[in-house]
C-alpha cells in the first residue's frame, strides 16, 4: 500500500493518518490523530517492500515491545500497536522540536551545549540499557531537541526501529549488518553480537560531530564501505585538528568513546557521562556543570531513517570536506546530575605571633589575638561527601547521602541532592520526602530553581495527573512554582500536559 493510499484512512478505528513525515528502510512514519481524543500521534507503518517479510515483522514487533518498556523523559513513548490489513503499525507520541541533524548542519555547537545534549542522550540510553535494550542506530537524525526560556535544550531519542534486546542470543538480522555506517562501531560493521557499548561508540561519533560540525570518518565518494573500513582501521582525528580550538579533557573523552576495542571504551552510559562532566570542568570553553539537569519534554516525529542495511543507509554517509568553519555530573536512572561539589583543597595553616612591646615607655601591649593571623576555615566534610557521591552509582550515591544525614542532620544539602537523584529516577515518594526534609532545614530551597524544575519535570512526564507531585508544588513550594507551571501551560508541546498545568494553576 503506497503512502498516498494511507492518507485519510483510520487505522483500527482509532488513528486517522494525516500526512507523511518520513520514510526509511523499515517503513514509513506519518503524522496522525487519535479520532476520539483529537490527540496528535506519530504512526510508523512497516513497508511492504521490505525484504525478508517475516524477519522485518519480527523486528517491528520487537521495536514496539522494546519501546513500550521505556518510560523516560529522553525516550519516545509507544502508545499503541496494531495491524492495518496485514501491515503492522506502532503509534508513538507526537512531539515537536528540531531535529539534531538540522542543528549540526549549521556548524559546530558551543562545547557546553554539545556536552549537555550528549549527557541527555546518555541519560536516555542508560534507561534503555537498564531494560536490556540496545538502540543500535544512535545518530543526529534520531535525536530531537526543544527549547524553552530559561530551561535550555531537552533531548528525546526516537526510533528504536533497530532496537535489540540485550539478552537475545539469536540474531533476527543474521547476515544483514544493521545500522548507519557513519555511526557504526567496529563490532557492528563486522556483524558480531552486540552489547550496550555499541551505543556508546555512536554517542562518541555524535559528540565529535556536535563539537566539530563534521563526522570523524568520511568518504569523498559517499562510499559506505569505505566509511566502514575507516571505523575498523583508521584512527579518528583529534577534535583540535578539525576545529582550531582547545578542547581540553574532552579530547580524551571522545578518543576513549571511539576506541576500536569495546573493552577500551566506557563500559556504561553512566561512566561516559561522568567522564564527560569531569573533563568539562577543565575545558576552557565549558562552564561549570549545573547542579542538576534532568529531562524536559520535546521532540519531533521521526524522520523514518531507521536503516536496515549498510546499503539502505548509505544516504547517511555524507561526503564532507575538511571543515571550513573556524569553528549531572553523573547519570542517575536516566538523567544527568551535574557536579554536586568540588573536592576539598588542602589548607596551609598560617600561624602569627604576638608583637613584642616596645622597650621604651610603658605602653599597653596589643592584645595577643589581634596580631595572630586568622586561620582559614576547615574543609567542609559535606562537600567531600557530595564529591564522593559523584563517583558512585546512583544507588550507592543515594545510600551514602541518606546515611550521612545521621552524622550531619542539620545540613540541608544532603537531603536536597538525594531528593534530586530520587526524582530523576522517577521515585517520587522517596524524592519528595528528601526534598521536604531539605526545605525544613533550610527554607531557601523552596525557591531553588533546580528543585522546582525537577518536580515540574515529574509533573509533566507522568502519564496521568499525579496528586502527590501537584500537592508538593502547591503546598510545599507555593507561589515560586507558578512561573514554571505557566511556562508548561503556555509552551509545552503536549496538549494534555498544557491543560493539566493550566488546571493546576487555577488551584493557586
Amino acid at each position: 500500500m503506497s503512502q498516498r493510499d494511507l492518507i485519510g484512512q483510520v487505522l483500527s478505528g482509532r488513528y486517522r493518518v494525516i500526512a507523511p513525515v518520513g520514510k526509511g528502510a523499515m517503513g514509513s512514519v506519518y503524522r496522525g490523530e487519535h479520532v476520539g481524543l483529537g490527540r496528535s500521534v506519530a504512526i510508523k507503518v512497516i513497508g511492504e517492500e521490505v525484504p525478508g517479510e517475516m524477519i522485518a515483522r519480527q523486528r517491528f514487533e520487537r521495536e514496539a515491545k522494546a519501546m513500550a518498556k521505556l518510560a523516560h523523559p529522553h525516550c519516545a513513548s509507544v502508545l499503541d500497536v496494531g495491524l492495518h490489513g496485514d501491515q503492522p503499525y506502532v503509534v508513538m507520541e507526537f512531539v515537536d522540536g528540531q531535529n539534531l541533524k538540522e542543528v549540526v548542519a549549521n556548524g559546530p555547537l558551543p562545547t557546553e551545549r554539545a556536552i549537555d545534549i550528549t549527557r541527555q542522550i546518555l541519560s536516555g540510553l542508560a534507561h534503555a540499557h537498564d531494560h536490556g535494550i540496545i538502540h543500535r542506530d544512535i545518530k543526529p537524525a534520531n535525536v530531537v531537541l526543544s527549547q524553552k526560556a530559561g530551561l535550555g535544550d531537552h533531548v528525546k531519542i526516537l526510533d528504536f526501529g533497530l532496537a535489540k534486546m540485550n539478552r537475545e542470543t539469536s540474531n533476527l538480522t543474521s547476515g544483514v549488518v544493521v545500522g548507519t555506517p557513519s555511526y557504526m562501531a567496529p563490532e557492528q560493521v563486522l556483524g558480531q553480537l552486540l552489547d550496550t557499548r555499541v551505543d556508546l561508540y555512536a554517542c562518541g561519533v555524535l559528540l565529535f560531530e556536535l563539537l566539530t560540525g563534521t563526522k570523524p570518518f568520511r568518504s569523498a565518494n559517499n562510499e559506505p564501505v569505505e566509511v566502514c573500513m575507516q571505523h575498523l582501521h583508521q584512527v579518528p582525528p583529534r577534535l583540535g585538528d578539525v576545529v582550531a580550538r582547545d578542547f581540553g579533557g574532552i579530547e580524551g573523552v571522545v578518543a576513549k568513546a571511539l576506541a576500536k576495542d569495546r573493552e577500551q571504551r566506557y563500559q556504561t552510559a553512566g561512566d561516559f557521562a561522568v567522564a564527560l562532566v569531569d573533563a568539562a570542568r577543565g575545558a576552557p570553553s565549558a562552564p561549570p556543570p549545573r547542579p542538576f539537569s534532568p529531562a524536559r519534554r520535546s521532540a519531533t516525529p521521526p524522520e523514518g531513517t531507521s536503516a536496515a542495511t549498510v546499503q539502505l543507509a548509505a544516504t547517511e554517509v555524507t561526503a564532507t570536506p575538511p571543515s571550513k568553519r573556524s569553528h549531572m555530573a553523573w547519570l542517575v536512572g536516566g538523567a544527568a546530575l551535574a557536579a554536586l561539589a568540588v573536592a576539598a583543597i588542602a589548607i596551609v595553616q598560617m600561624r602569627g605571633e604576638a608583637s613584642e612591646p616596645m622597650p621604651a615607655a610603658p605602653v599597653a601591649a596589643a592584645p595577643i589575638d589581634a596580631a595572630i593571623a586568622e586561620p582559614p576555615p576547615a574543609a567542609d566534610p559535606v562537600d567531600e561527601l557530595l564529591a564522593q557521591a559523584e563517583t558512585l552509582s546512583r544507588e550507592a550515591a543515594i545510600d551514602l547521602l541518606v546515611k550521612a544525614r545521621k552524622t550531619y542532620p542539620d545540613d540541608a544539602r544532603l537531603p536536597y541532592h538525594a531528593g534530586l537523584i530520587y526524582l530523576d529516577r522517577m521515585w517520587w515518594a522517596d524524592g519528595l520526602k528528601q526534598l521536604r526534609a531539605a526545605i525544613a532545614i533550610d527554607p531557601k530551597y523552596k525557591s531553588d530553581p533546580e528543585l522546582i524544575k525537577a518536580v515540574i519535570r515529574g509533573f509533566n512526564t507522568t502519564a496521568k495527573y499525579d496528586w502527590t507531585l501537584a500537592s508538593f508544588l502547591r503546598k510545599d513550594i507555593g507561589k515560586a512554582a507558578k512561573p514554571y507551571l505557566e511556562d508548561t501551560a503556555n509552551a509545552h508541546p503536549n496538549q494534555l500536559v498544557r491543560k493539566r498545568a493550566a488546571a493546576e494553576l487555577r488551584r493557586y
